[in-house]
């Protein structure tokens, strides 16, 4: 399964890296406030969490045909989809095919992902917080922007994610 992310990741990688210079250029970041309001955000986002679980439901391909199976092995049999939707996003990009288009893909990303939780069952909602959790507790005391990625990193510990 690592393997096949990684496929997915290099290809998306390789397709950006495609993309003529000056759209990938790095630029100094400056601090702008998000555009979109929290409660717009949110509610999208819970909106399609919904959507995942009824369109689980209503496929019969959601957490209760796995039940009693490994949840690795459950993502494992669901990769090809997510592969799919990154494969997708780069080529929106690749190709220039626009702002909406790039959009569609990244949500498709993020219903593919949403419904690998879902599918893993309590495994995957209790991932879910524990990385939510995670990210709370993140303050701008115990962590940084790599420039370069843009990854907000810890500032102690894990060097070599900052090479």
């Amino acid at each position: 399964m690592t393997a096949f992310l990684l496929k997915s990741t290099e290809t998306f990688l390789y397709r950006v890296e495609s993309l003529p210079y000056t759209a990938k250029e790095h630029h100094p970041r400056k601090y702008a406030p998000n555009i979109v309001e929290r409660n717009v955000f949110v509610d999208s986002v819970a909106r399609m969490a919904g959507e995942v679980w009824d369109f689980h439901n209503r496929f019969q391909v959601g957490s209760g045909q796995f039940e009693g199976n490994n949840p690795t092995e459950i993502v494992a049999n669901r990769t090809n989809i997510l592969n799919e939707e990154i494969n997708e996003l780069a080529e929106a990009i690749s190709q220039n095919e626009g702002d909406d288009a790039v959009a569609d893909e990244t949500a498709d990303i993020l219903f593919v992902a949403m419904g690998h939780a879902e599918a893993m069952g309590m495994p995957g909602i209790e991932g879910i917080q524990r990385v939510t959790e995670k990210s709370a507790a993140k303050t701008n005391k115990t962590h940084a922007i790599r420039p370069d990625t843009g990854k907000v990193l810890p500032i102690k510990g894990k060097a070599h994610k900052w090479k």
